[in-house]
């Protein structure tokens, strides 16, 4: 046995049931069951008896949770006290040439996240910046290591790895001189127009050297990232230095690659300062150079998404499909069994880019869409995840309509720090309430505030987002409080602002106006008596309008920024983050 078959044993003592058991420790119940299995049979007998669906230990079972206990809490607090010290050493900064991601290196950020799983012990913070901002931030010793773009040279302080090498090319617009050109001499390139990643000179040098020779100075501006240079080069009919990505050129190309001669290759490099050692970078520079190094190949260039839910056919011909007409962001679909059913699709997140549409729905629960129309439109969504967020006791009473495809997943939203879904008992109530009276927002506000933390089913839903996993539906009973801040989670993570997110959260009011109306309506006098009860309602079947405020602040007071929220909570490290965004932003 060891240690994490007795940990997996003791959660199982503590939930008594595979299935809660499982979703707390990220494991298949299958998985679960192989390591209980393992532990019976090292200790020649059953540990748990079950019987009318629920478990029980047996004698064995009690003795093997008595011993294990203090071992298993020990081990942990042996782990906090090892975390702690590694914490407390300086982290390590590495730039990141946006030059490099989406496009160059496809796959980085998946890459260093497999790092630092893979050394958890070293706090790696990334940045994303300019090629020369890189080299600078290291050359000044701002940063203690860059990935940055070359052609097999830096300024003489720093140190440099190559990591990959690839022929330098130019990126030609259709209708640009060289277009019809397979390779270009380096002289032709006087009075051309050549977007670079980098004006350092140090960093080119051999560009500059050849163009010298050559008796010509380039007309060289420091370019964007290679994903905007696909478009600039098209609009201003300039070039663009690029790797080289062989293959014929396709008819509705509007760009291709045209090798320039007597250049070296373009490389992608590790810099760090000659006098600054570190062996956390040495394994960072090894372990890059077993990934990217040699001819592994890379994702097609062109200007298209490589993500892996991107299944929109490409053109083969001339004719292209009309573009599709989306409605404004936060409107709901036209079920005709309930309201506020709608998806995240088209709001304006980080760095002005939008979510993509048709990946990420927030919504009601499936049986409530019992019509032949609802059910059509709903297996239209091609759904890959249904994630309800509602209890066991509200799942059971009205089970979820799962349409071909998809998977079903159910883990409570709303769950006390016990690990207790919340039933609004009186002991509940009391526990979120935390002794105070239940005035006014008190009891929105607790149960707002206590999902934020430890809560499983957003771990799982952004699980599924890093995944791939879509599209995904979540839902709890309205759509409006658990569905609410999760989605309002989604947005924060995917750089939307403080007005985005507080305008979706709002839109329940709007879209369960029918609701609202037919409530008040019914307690009309009782309103009129007290006009108070209106906005008692309103929590009731819609929401507070100061809940997104009241959800953010909580966060930002607890964590200090939304970033070290969602790294905190969800294991959103910077690089996870901005992968994440990669994948759902366009």
């Amino acid at each position: 046995m060891d240690i994490r078959q007795l940990h997996y044993f003791l959660v199982l003592c503590e939930e008594m049931n595979y299935t809660r058991a499982a979703q707390r420790l990220f494991l298949s119940r299958q998985a679960l069951r192989q390591s209980i299995s393992a532990l019976e049979a090292e200790l020649c007998g059953p540990l748990f008896l079950s019987a009318h669906h629920k478990l029980s230990l047996t004698d064995r079972g009690v003795s093997l949770q008595r011993h294990a206990a203090p071992v298993v809490e020990q081990f942990q607090q042996m782990q906090a006290a090892l975390h702690a010290e590694i914490q407390s050493a300086q982290p390590v900064r590495i730039g990141i040439s946006v030059s490099l991601v989406p496009d160059y290196l496809p796959g980085l950020e998946t890459q260093l996240d497999k790092f630092r799983q893979q050394y958890p012990h070293i706090e790696m913070r990334f940045r994303l910046l300019d090629n020369d901002a890189v080299a600078e931030g290291v050359e000044q010793g701002e940063l203690d290591a860059g990935l940055v773009m070359d052609l097999g040279c830096a300024a003489p302080v720093l140190a440099r790895t190559t990591l990959r090498a690839d022929p330098a090319c130019l990126l030609v617009p259709r209708g640009h001189p060289f277009w019809e050109k397979e390779s270009v001499p380096l002289a032709e390139l006087r009075n051309q127009r050549i977007l670079l990643p980098s004006l350092r000179q140090d960093l080119f040098a051999p560009l500059w050297e050849a163009c010298a020779r050559a008796g010509f100075a380039p007309n060289a501006e420091i370019g964007p990232s290679f994903y905007q240079a696909y478009y600039l080069v098209q609009e201003q009919l300039c070039t663009c230095l690029t790797r080289y990505e062989p293959g014929a050129r396709r008819e509705l190309d509007r760009v291709r690659d045209v090798l320039l001669e007597d250049l070296p290759p373009l490389c992608v490099s590790l810099l760090q300062r000659r006098d600054h050692a570190s062996a956390y970078i040495d394994l960072l520079r090894s372990y890059l150079m077993e990934v990217l190094g040699g001819a592994a190949s890379l994702p097609p260039r062109r200007g298209r998404s490589a993500k892996p839910f991107y299944n929109l056919p490409v053109l083969s011909s001339a004719a292209a499909k009309p573009a599709v007409v989306h409605p404004a962001p936060g409107t709901q679909l036209p079920f005709e069994g309930g309201h506020n059913f709608r998806e995240l699709g088209g709001y304006e997140a980080d760095e002005g880019k939008h979510i993509k549409w048709g990946q990420i729905y927030r919504g009601i629960p499936t049986w409530k869409l019992t019509s032949e129309a609802d059910r059509k439109l709903l297996d239209s969504l091609g759904l890959r995840l249904i994630l309800d967020l509602r209890s066991e006791a509200e799942a059971a009473e009205t089970p979820d309509y799962v349409p071909d495809g998809a998977r079903l997943v159910r883990i409570c939203g709303l769950c006390l720090e016990n690990g207790k879904e919340v039933d609004f008992s009186p002991e509940d109530r009391e526990d979120l309430l935390k002794g105070m009276p239940d005035e006014g927002r008190r009891m929105a506000d607790a149960m707002y505030e206590r999902m934020l933390f430890g809560n499983k089913a957003y771990k799982e839903l952004f699980r599924a987002l890093e995944a791939g996993e879509t599209p995904v539906l979540f839902h709890c009973s309205a759509g409006k409080d658990r569905t609410g801040v999760a989605a309002m989670l989604i947005l924060l993570a995917l750089g939307a602002s403080d007005k985005t997110i507080a305008e979706d959260f709002e839109k329940t009011n709007i879209w369960r106006r029918p609701e609202l109306e037919a409530v008040w309506a019914e307690h009309a006098e009782e309103i009129a008596a007290d006009p108070a009860r209106k906005d008692f309602y309103l929590g009731v079947f819609g929401v507070h309008p100061e809940s997104a405020p009241f959800v953010l602040s909580i966060i930002r007071e607890r964590y200090g920024s939304a970033d070290a929220y969602l790294e905190a909570e969800y294991g959103l490290t910077p690089a996870r983050l901005m992968r994440l965004r990669r994948m759902y932003l366009e």
